[in-house]
């Protein structure tokens, strides 16, 4: 288990709860009833509904009924749901490997997560996942885990890693991938945004 993972289950004690922070979280455009969350928290059902009914009322989740059937899926409008994405993407996953694993795989300075894997959505011309910068990284451990998180989500990863250097110099020119970069919602793994995008000089 991550250190990032017994970190969270400290903060909600709730293990069905944790579960479905996660399914919802990392799933942010699917919709799911009742005996399917059951099935996929595999967990007692009493539990399921009081959790789901616990974030429905909070507004975490949104519900809309199909016949006898309620569906509920993710309010991505509700006042905490990018400190709950951090939480979840921090916590499992590729972003809890590389924040477990990062003193492996060299000096990593800044590491995060884009919105086209966090929440699967558009960002622009350039089409990556994750951004690592860093001097003398171990690309073939970042392969590793990168590969590893494929198979679980299924699907691919893409990924960018910048030295120092590289970062700064793209920055100073003001190269669309920076600027783009910088556009969305990021899950910050490693480092300090704000120095992040004052550069590194």
């Amino acid at each position: 288990m991550s250190q990032p993972r017994k970190y969270l289950e400290q903060l909600f004690i709730s293990k069905v709860r944790i579960k479905a922070l996660k399914y919802f979280l990392t799933n942010p455009t699917d919709q799911i009833h009742l005996r399917a969350a059951v099935r996929e928290l595999n967990e007692e059902i009493n539990a399921v509904r009081r959790e789901l009914s616990r974030m429905e009322k909070i507004g975490l989740l949104k519900v809309e009924r199909r016949g006898n059937r309620k569906y509920f899926f993710l309010n991505p409008e509700f006042i905490f749901f990018y400190e709950l994405l951090g939480l979840v993407y921090k916590s499992f996953g590729l972003g809890a490997e590389i924040i477990t694993g990062h003193k492996q795989l060299g000096n990593i300075t800044f590491a995060v997560l884009t919105q086209g894997l966090t929440r699967n959505l558009p960002v622009g011309k350039h089409k990556v996942d994750m951004v690592i910068v860093g001097e003398d990284i171990n690309m073939v451990e970042v392969k590793a885990l990168v590969e590893k998180e494929e198979k679980r989500i299924g699907r691919d990863i893409y990924y960018a890693a910048l030295t120092h250097s590289d970062f700064d110099a793209r920055q100073k020119r003001r190269d669309l991938f920076i600027t783009e970069l910088f556009m969305q919602d990021l899950v910050v793994l490693i480092g300090d945004k704000a120095q992040f995008l004052q550069g590194l000089h």
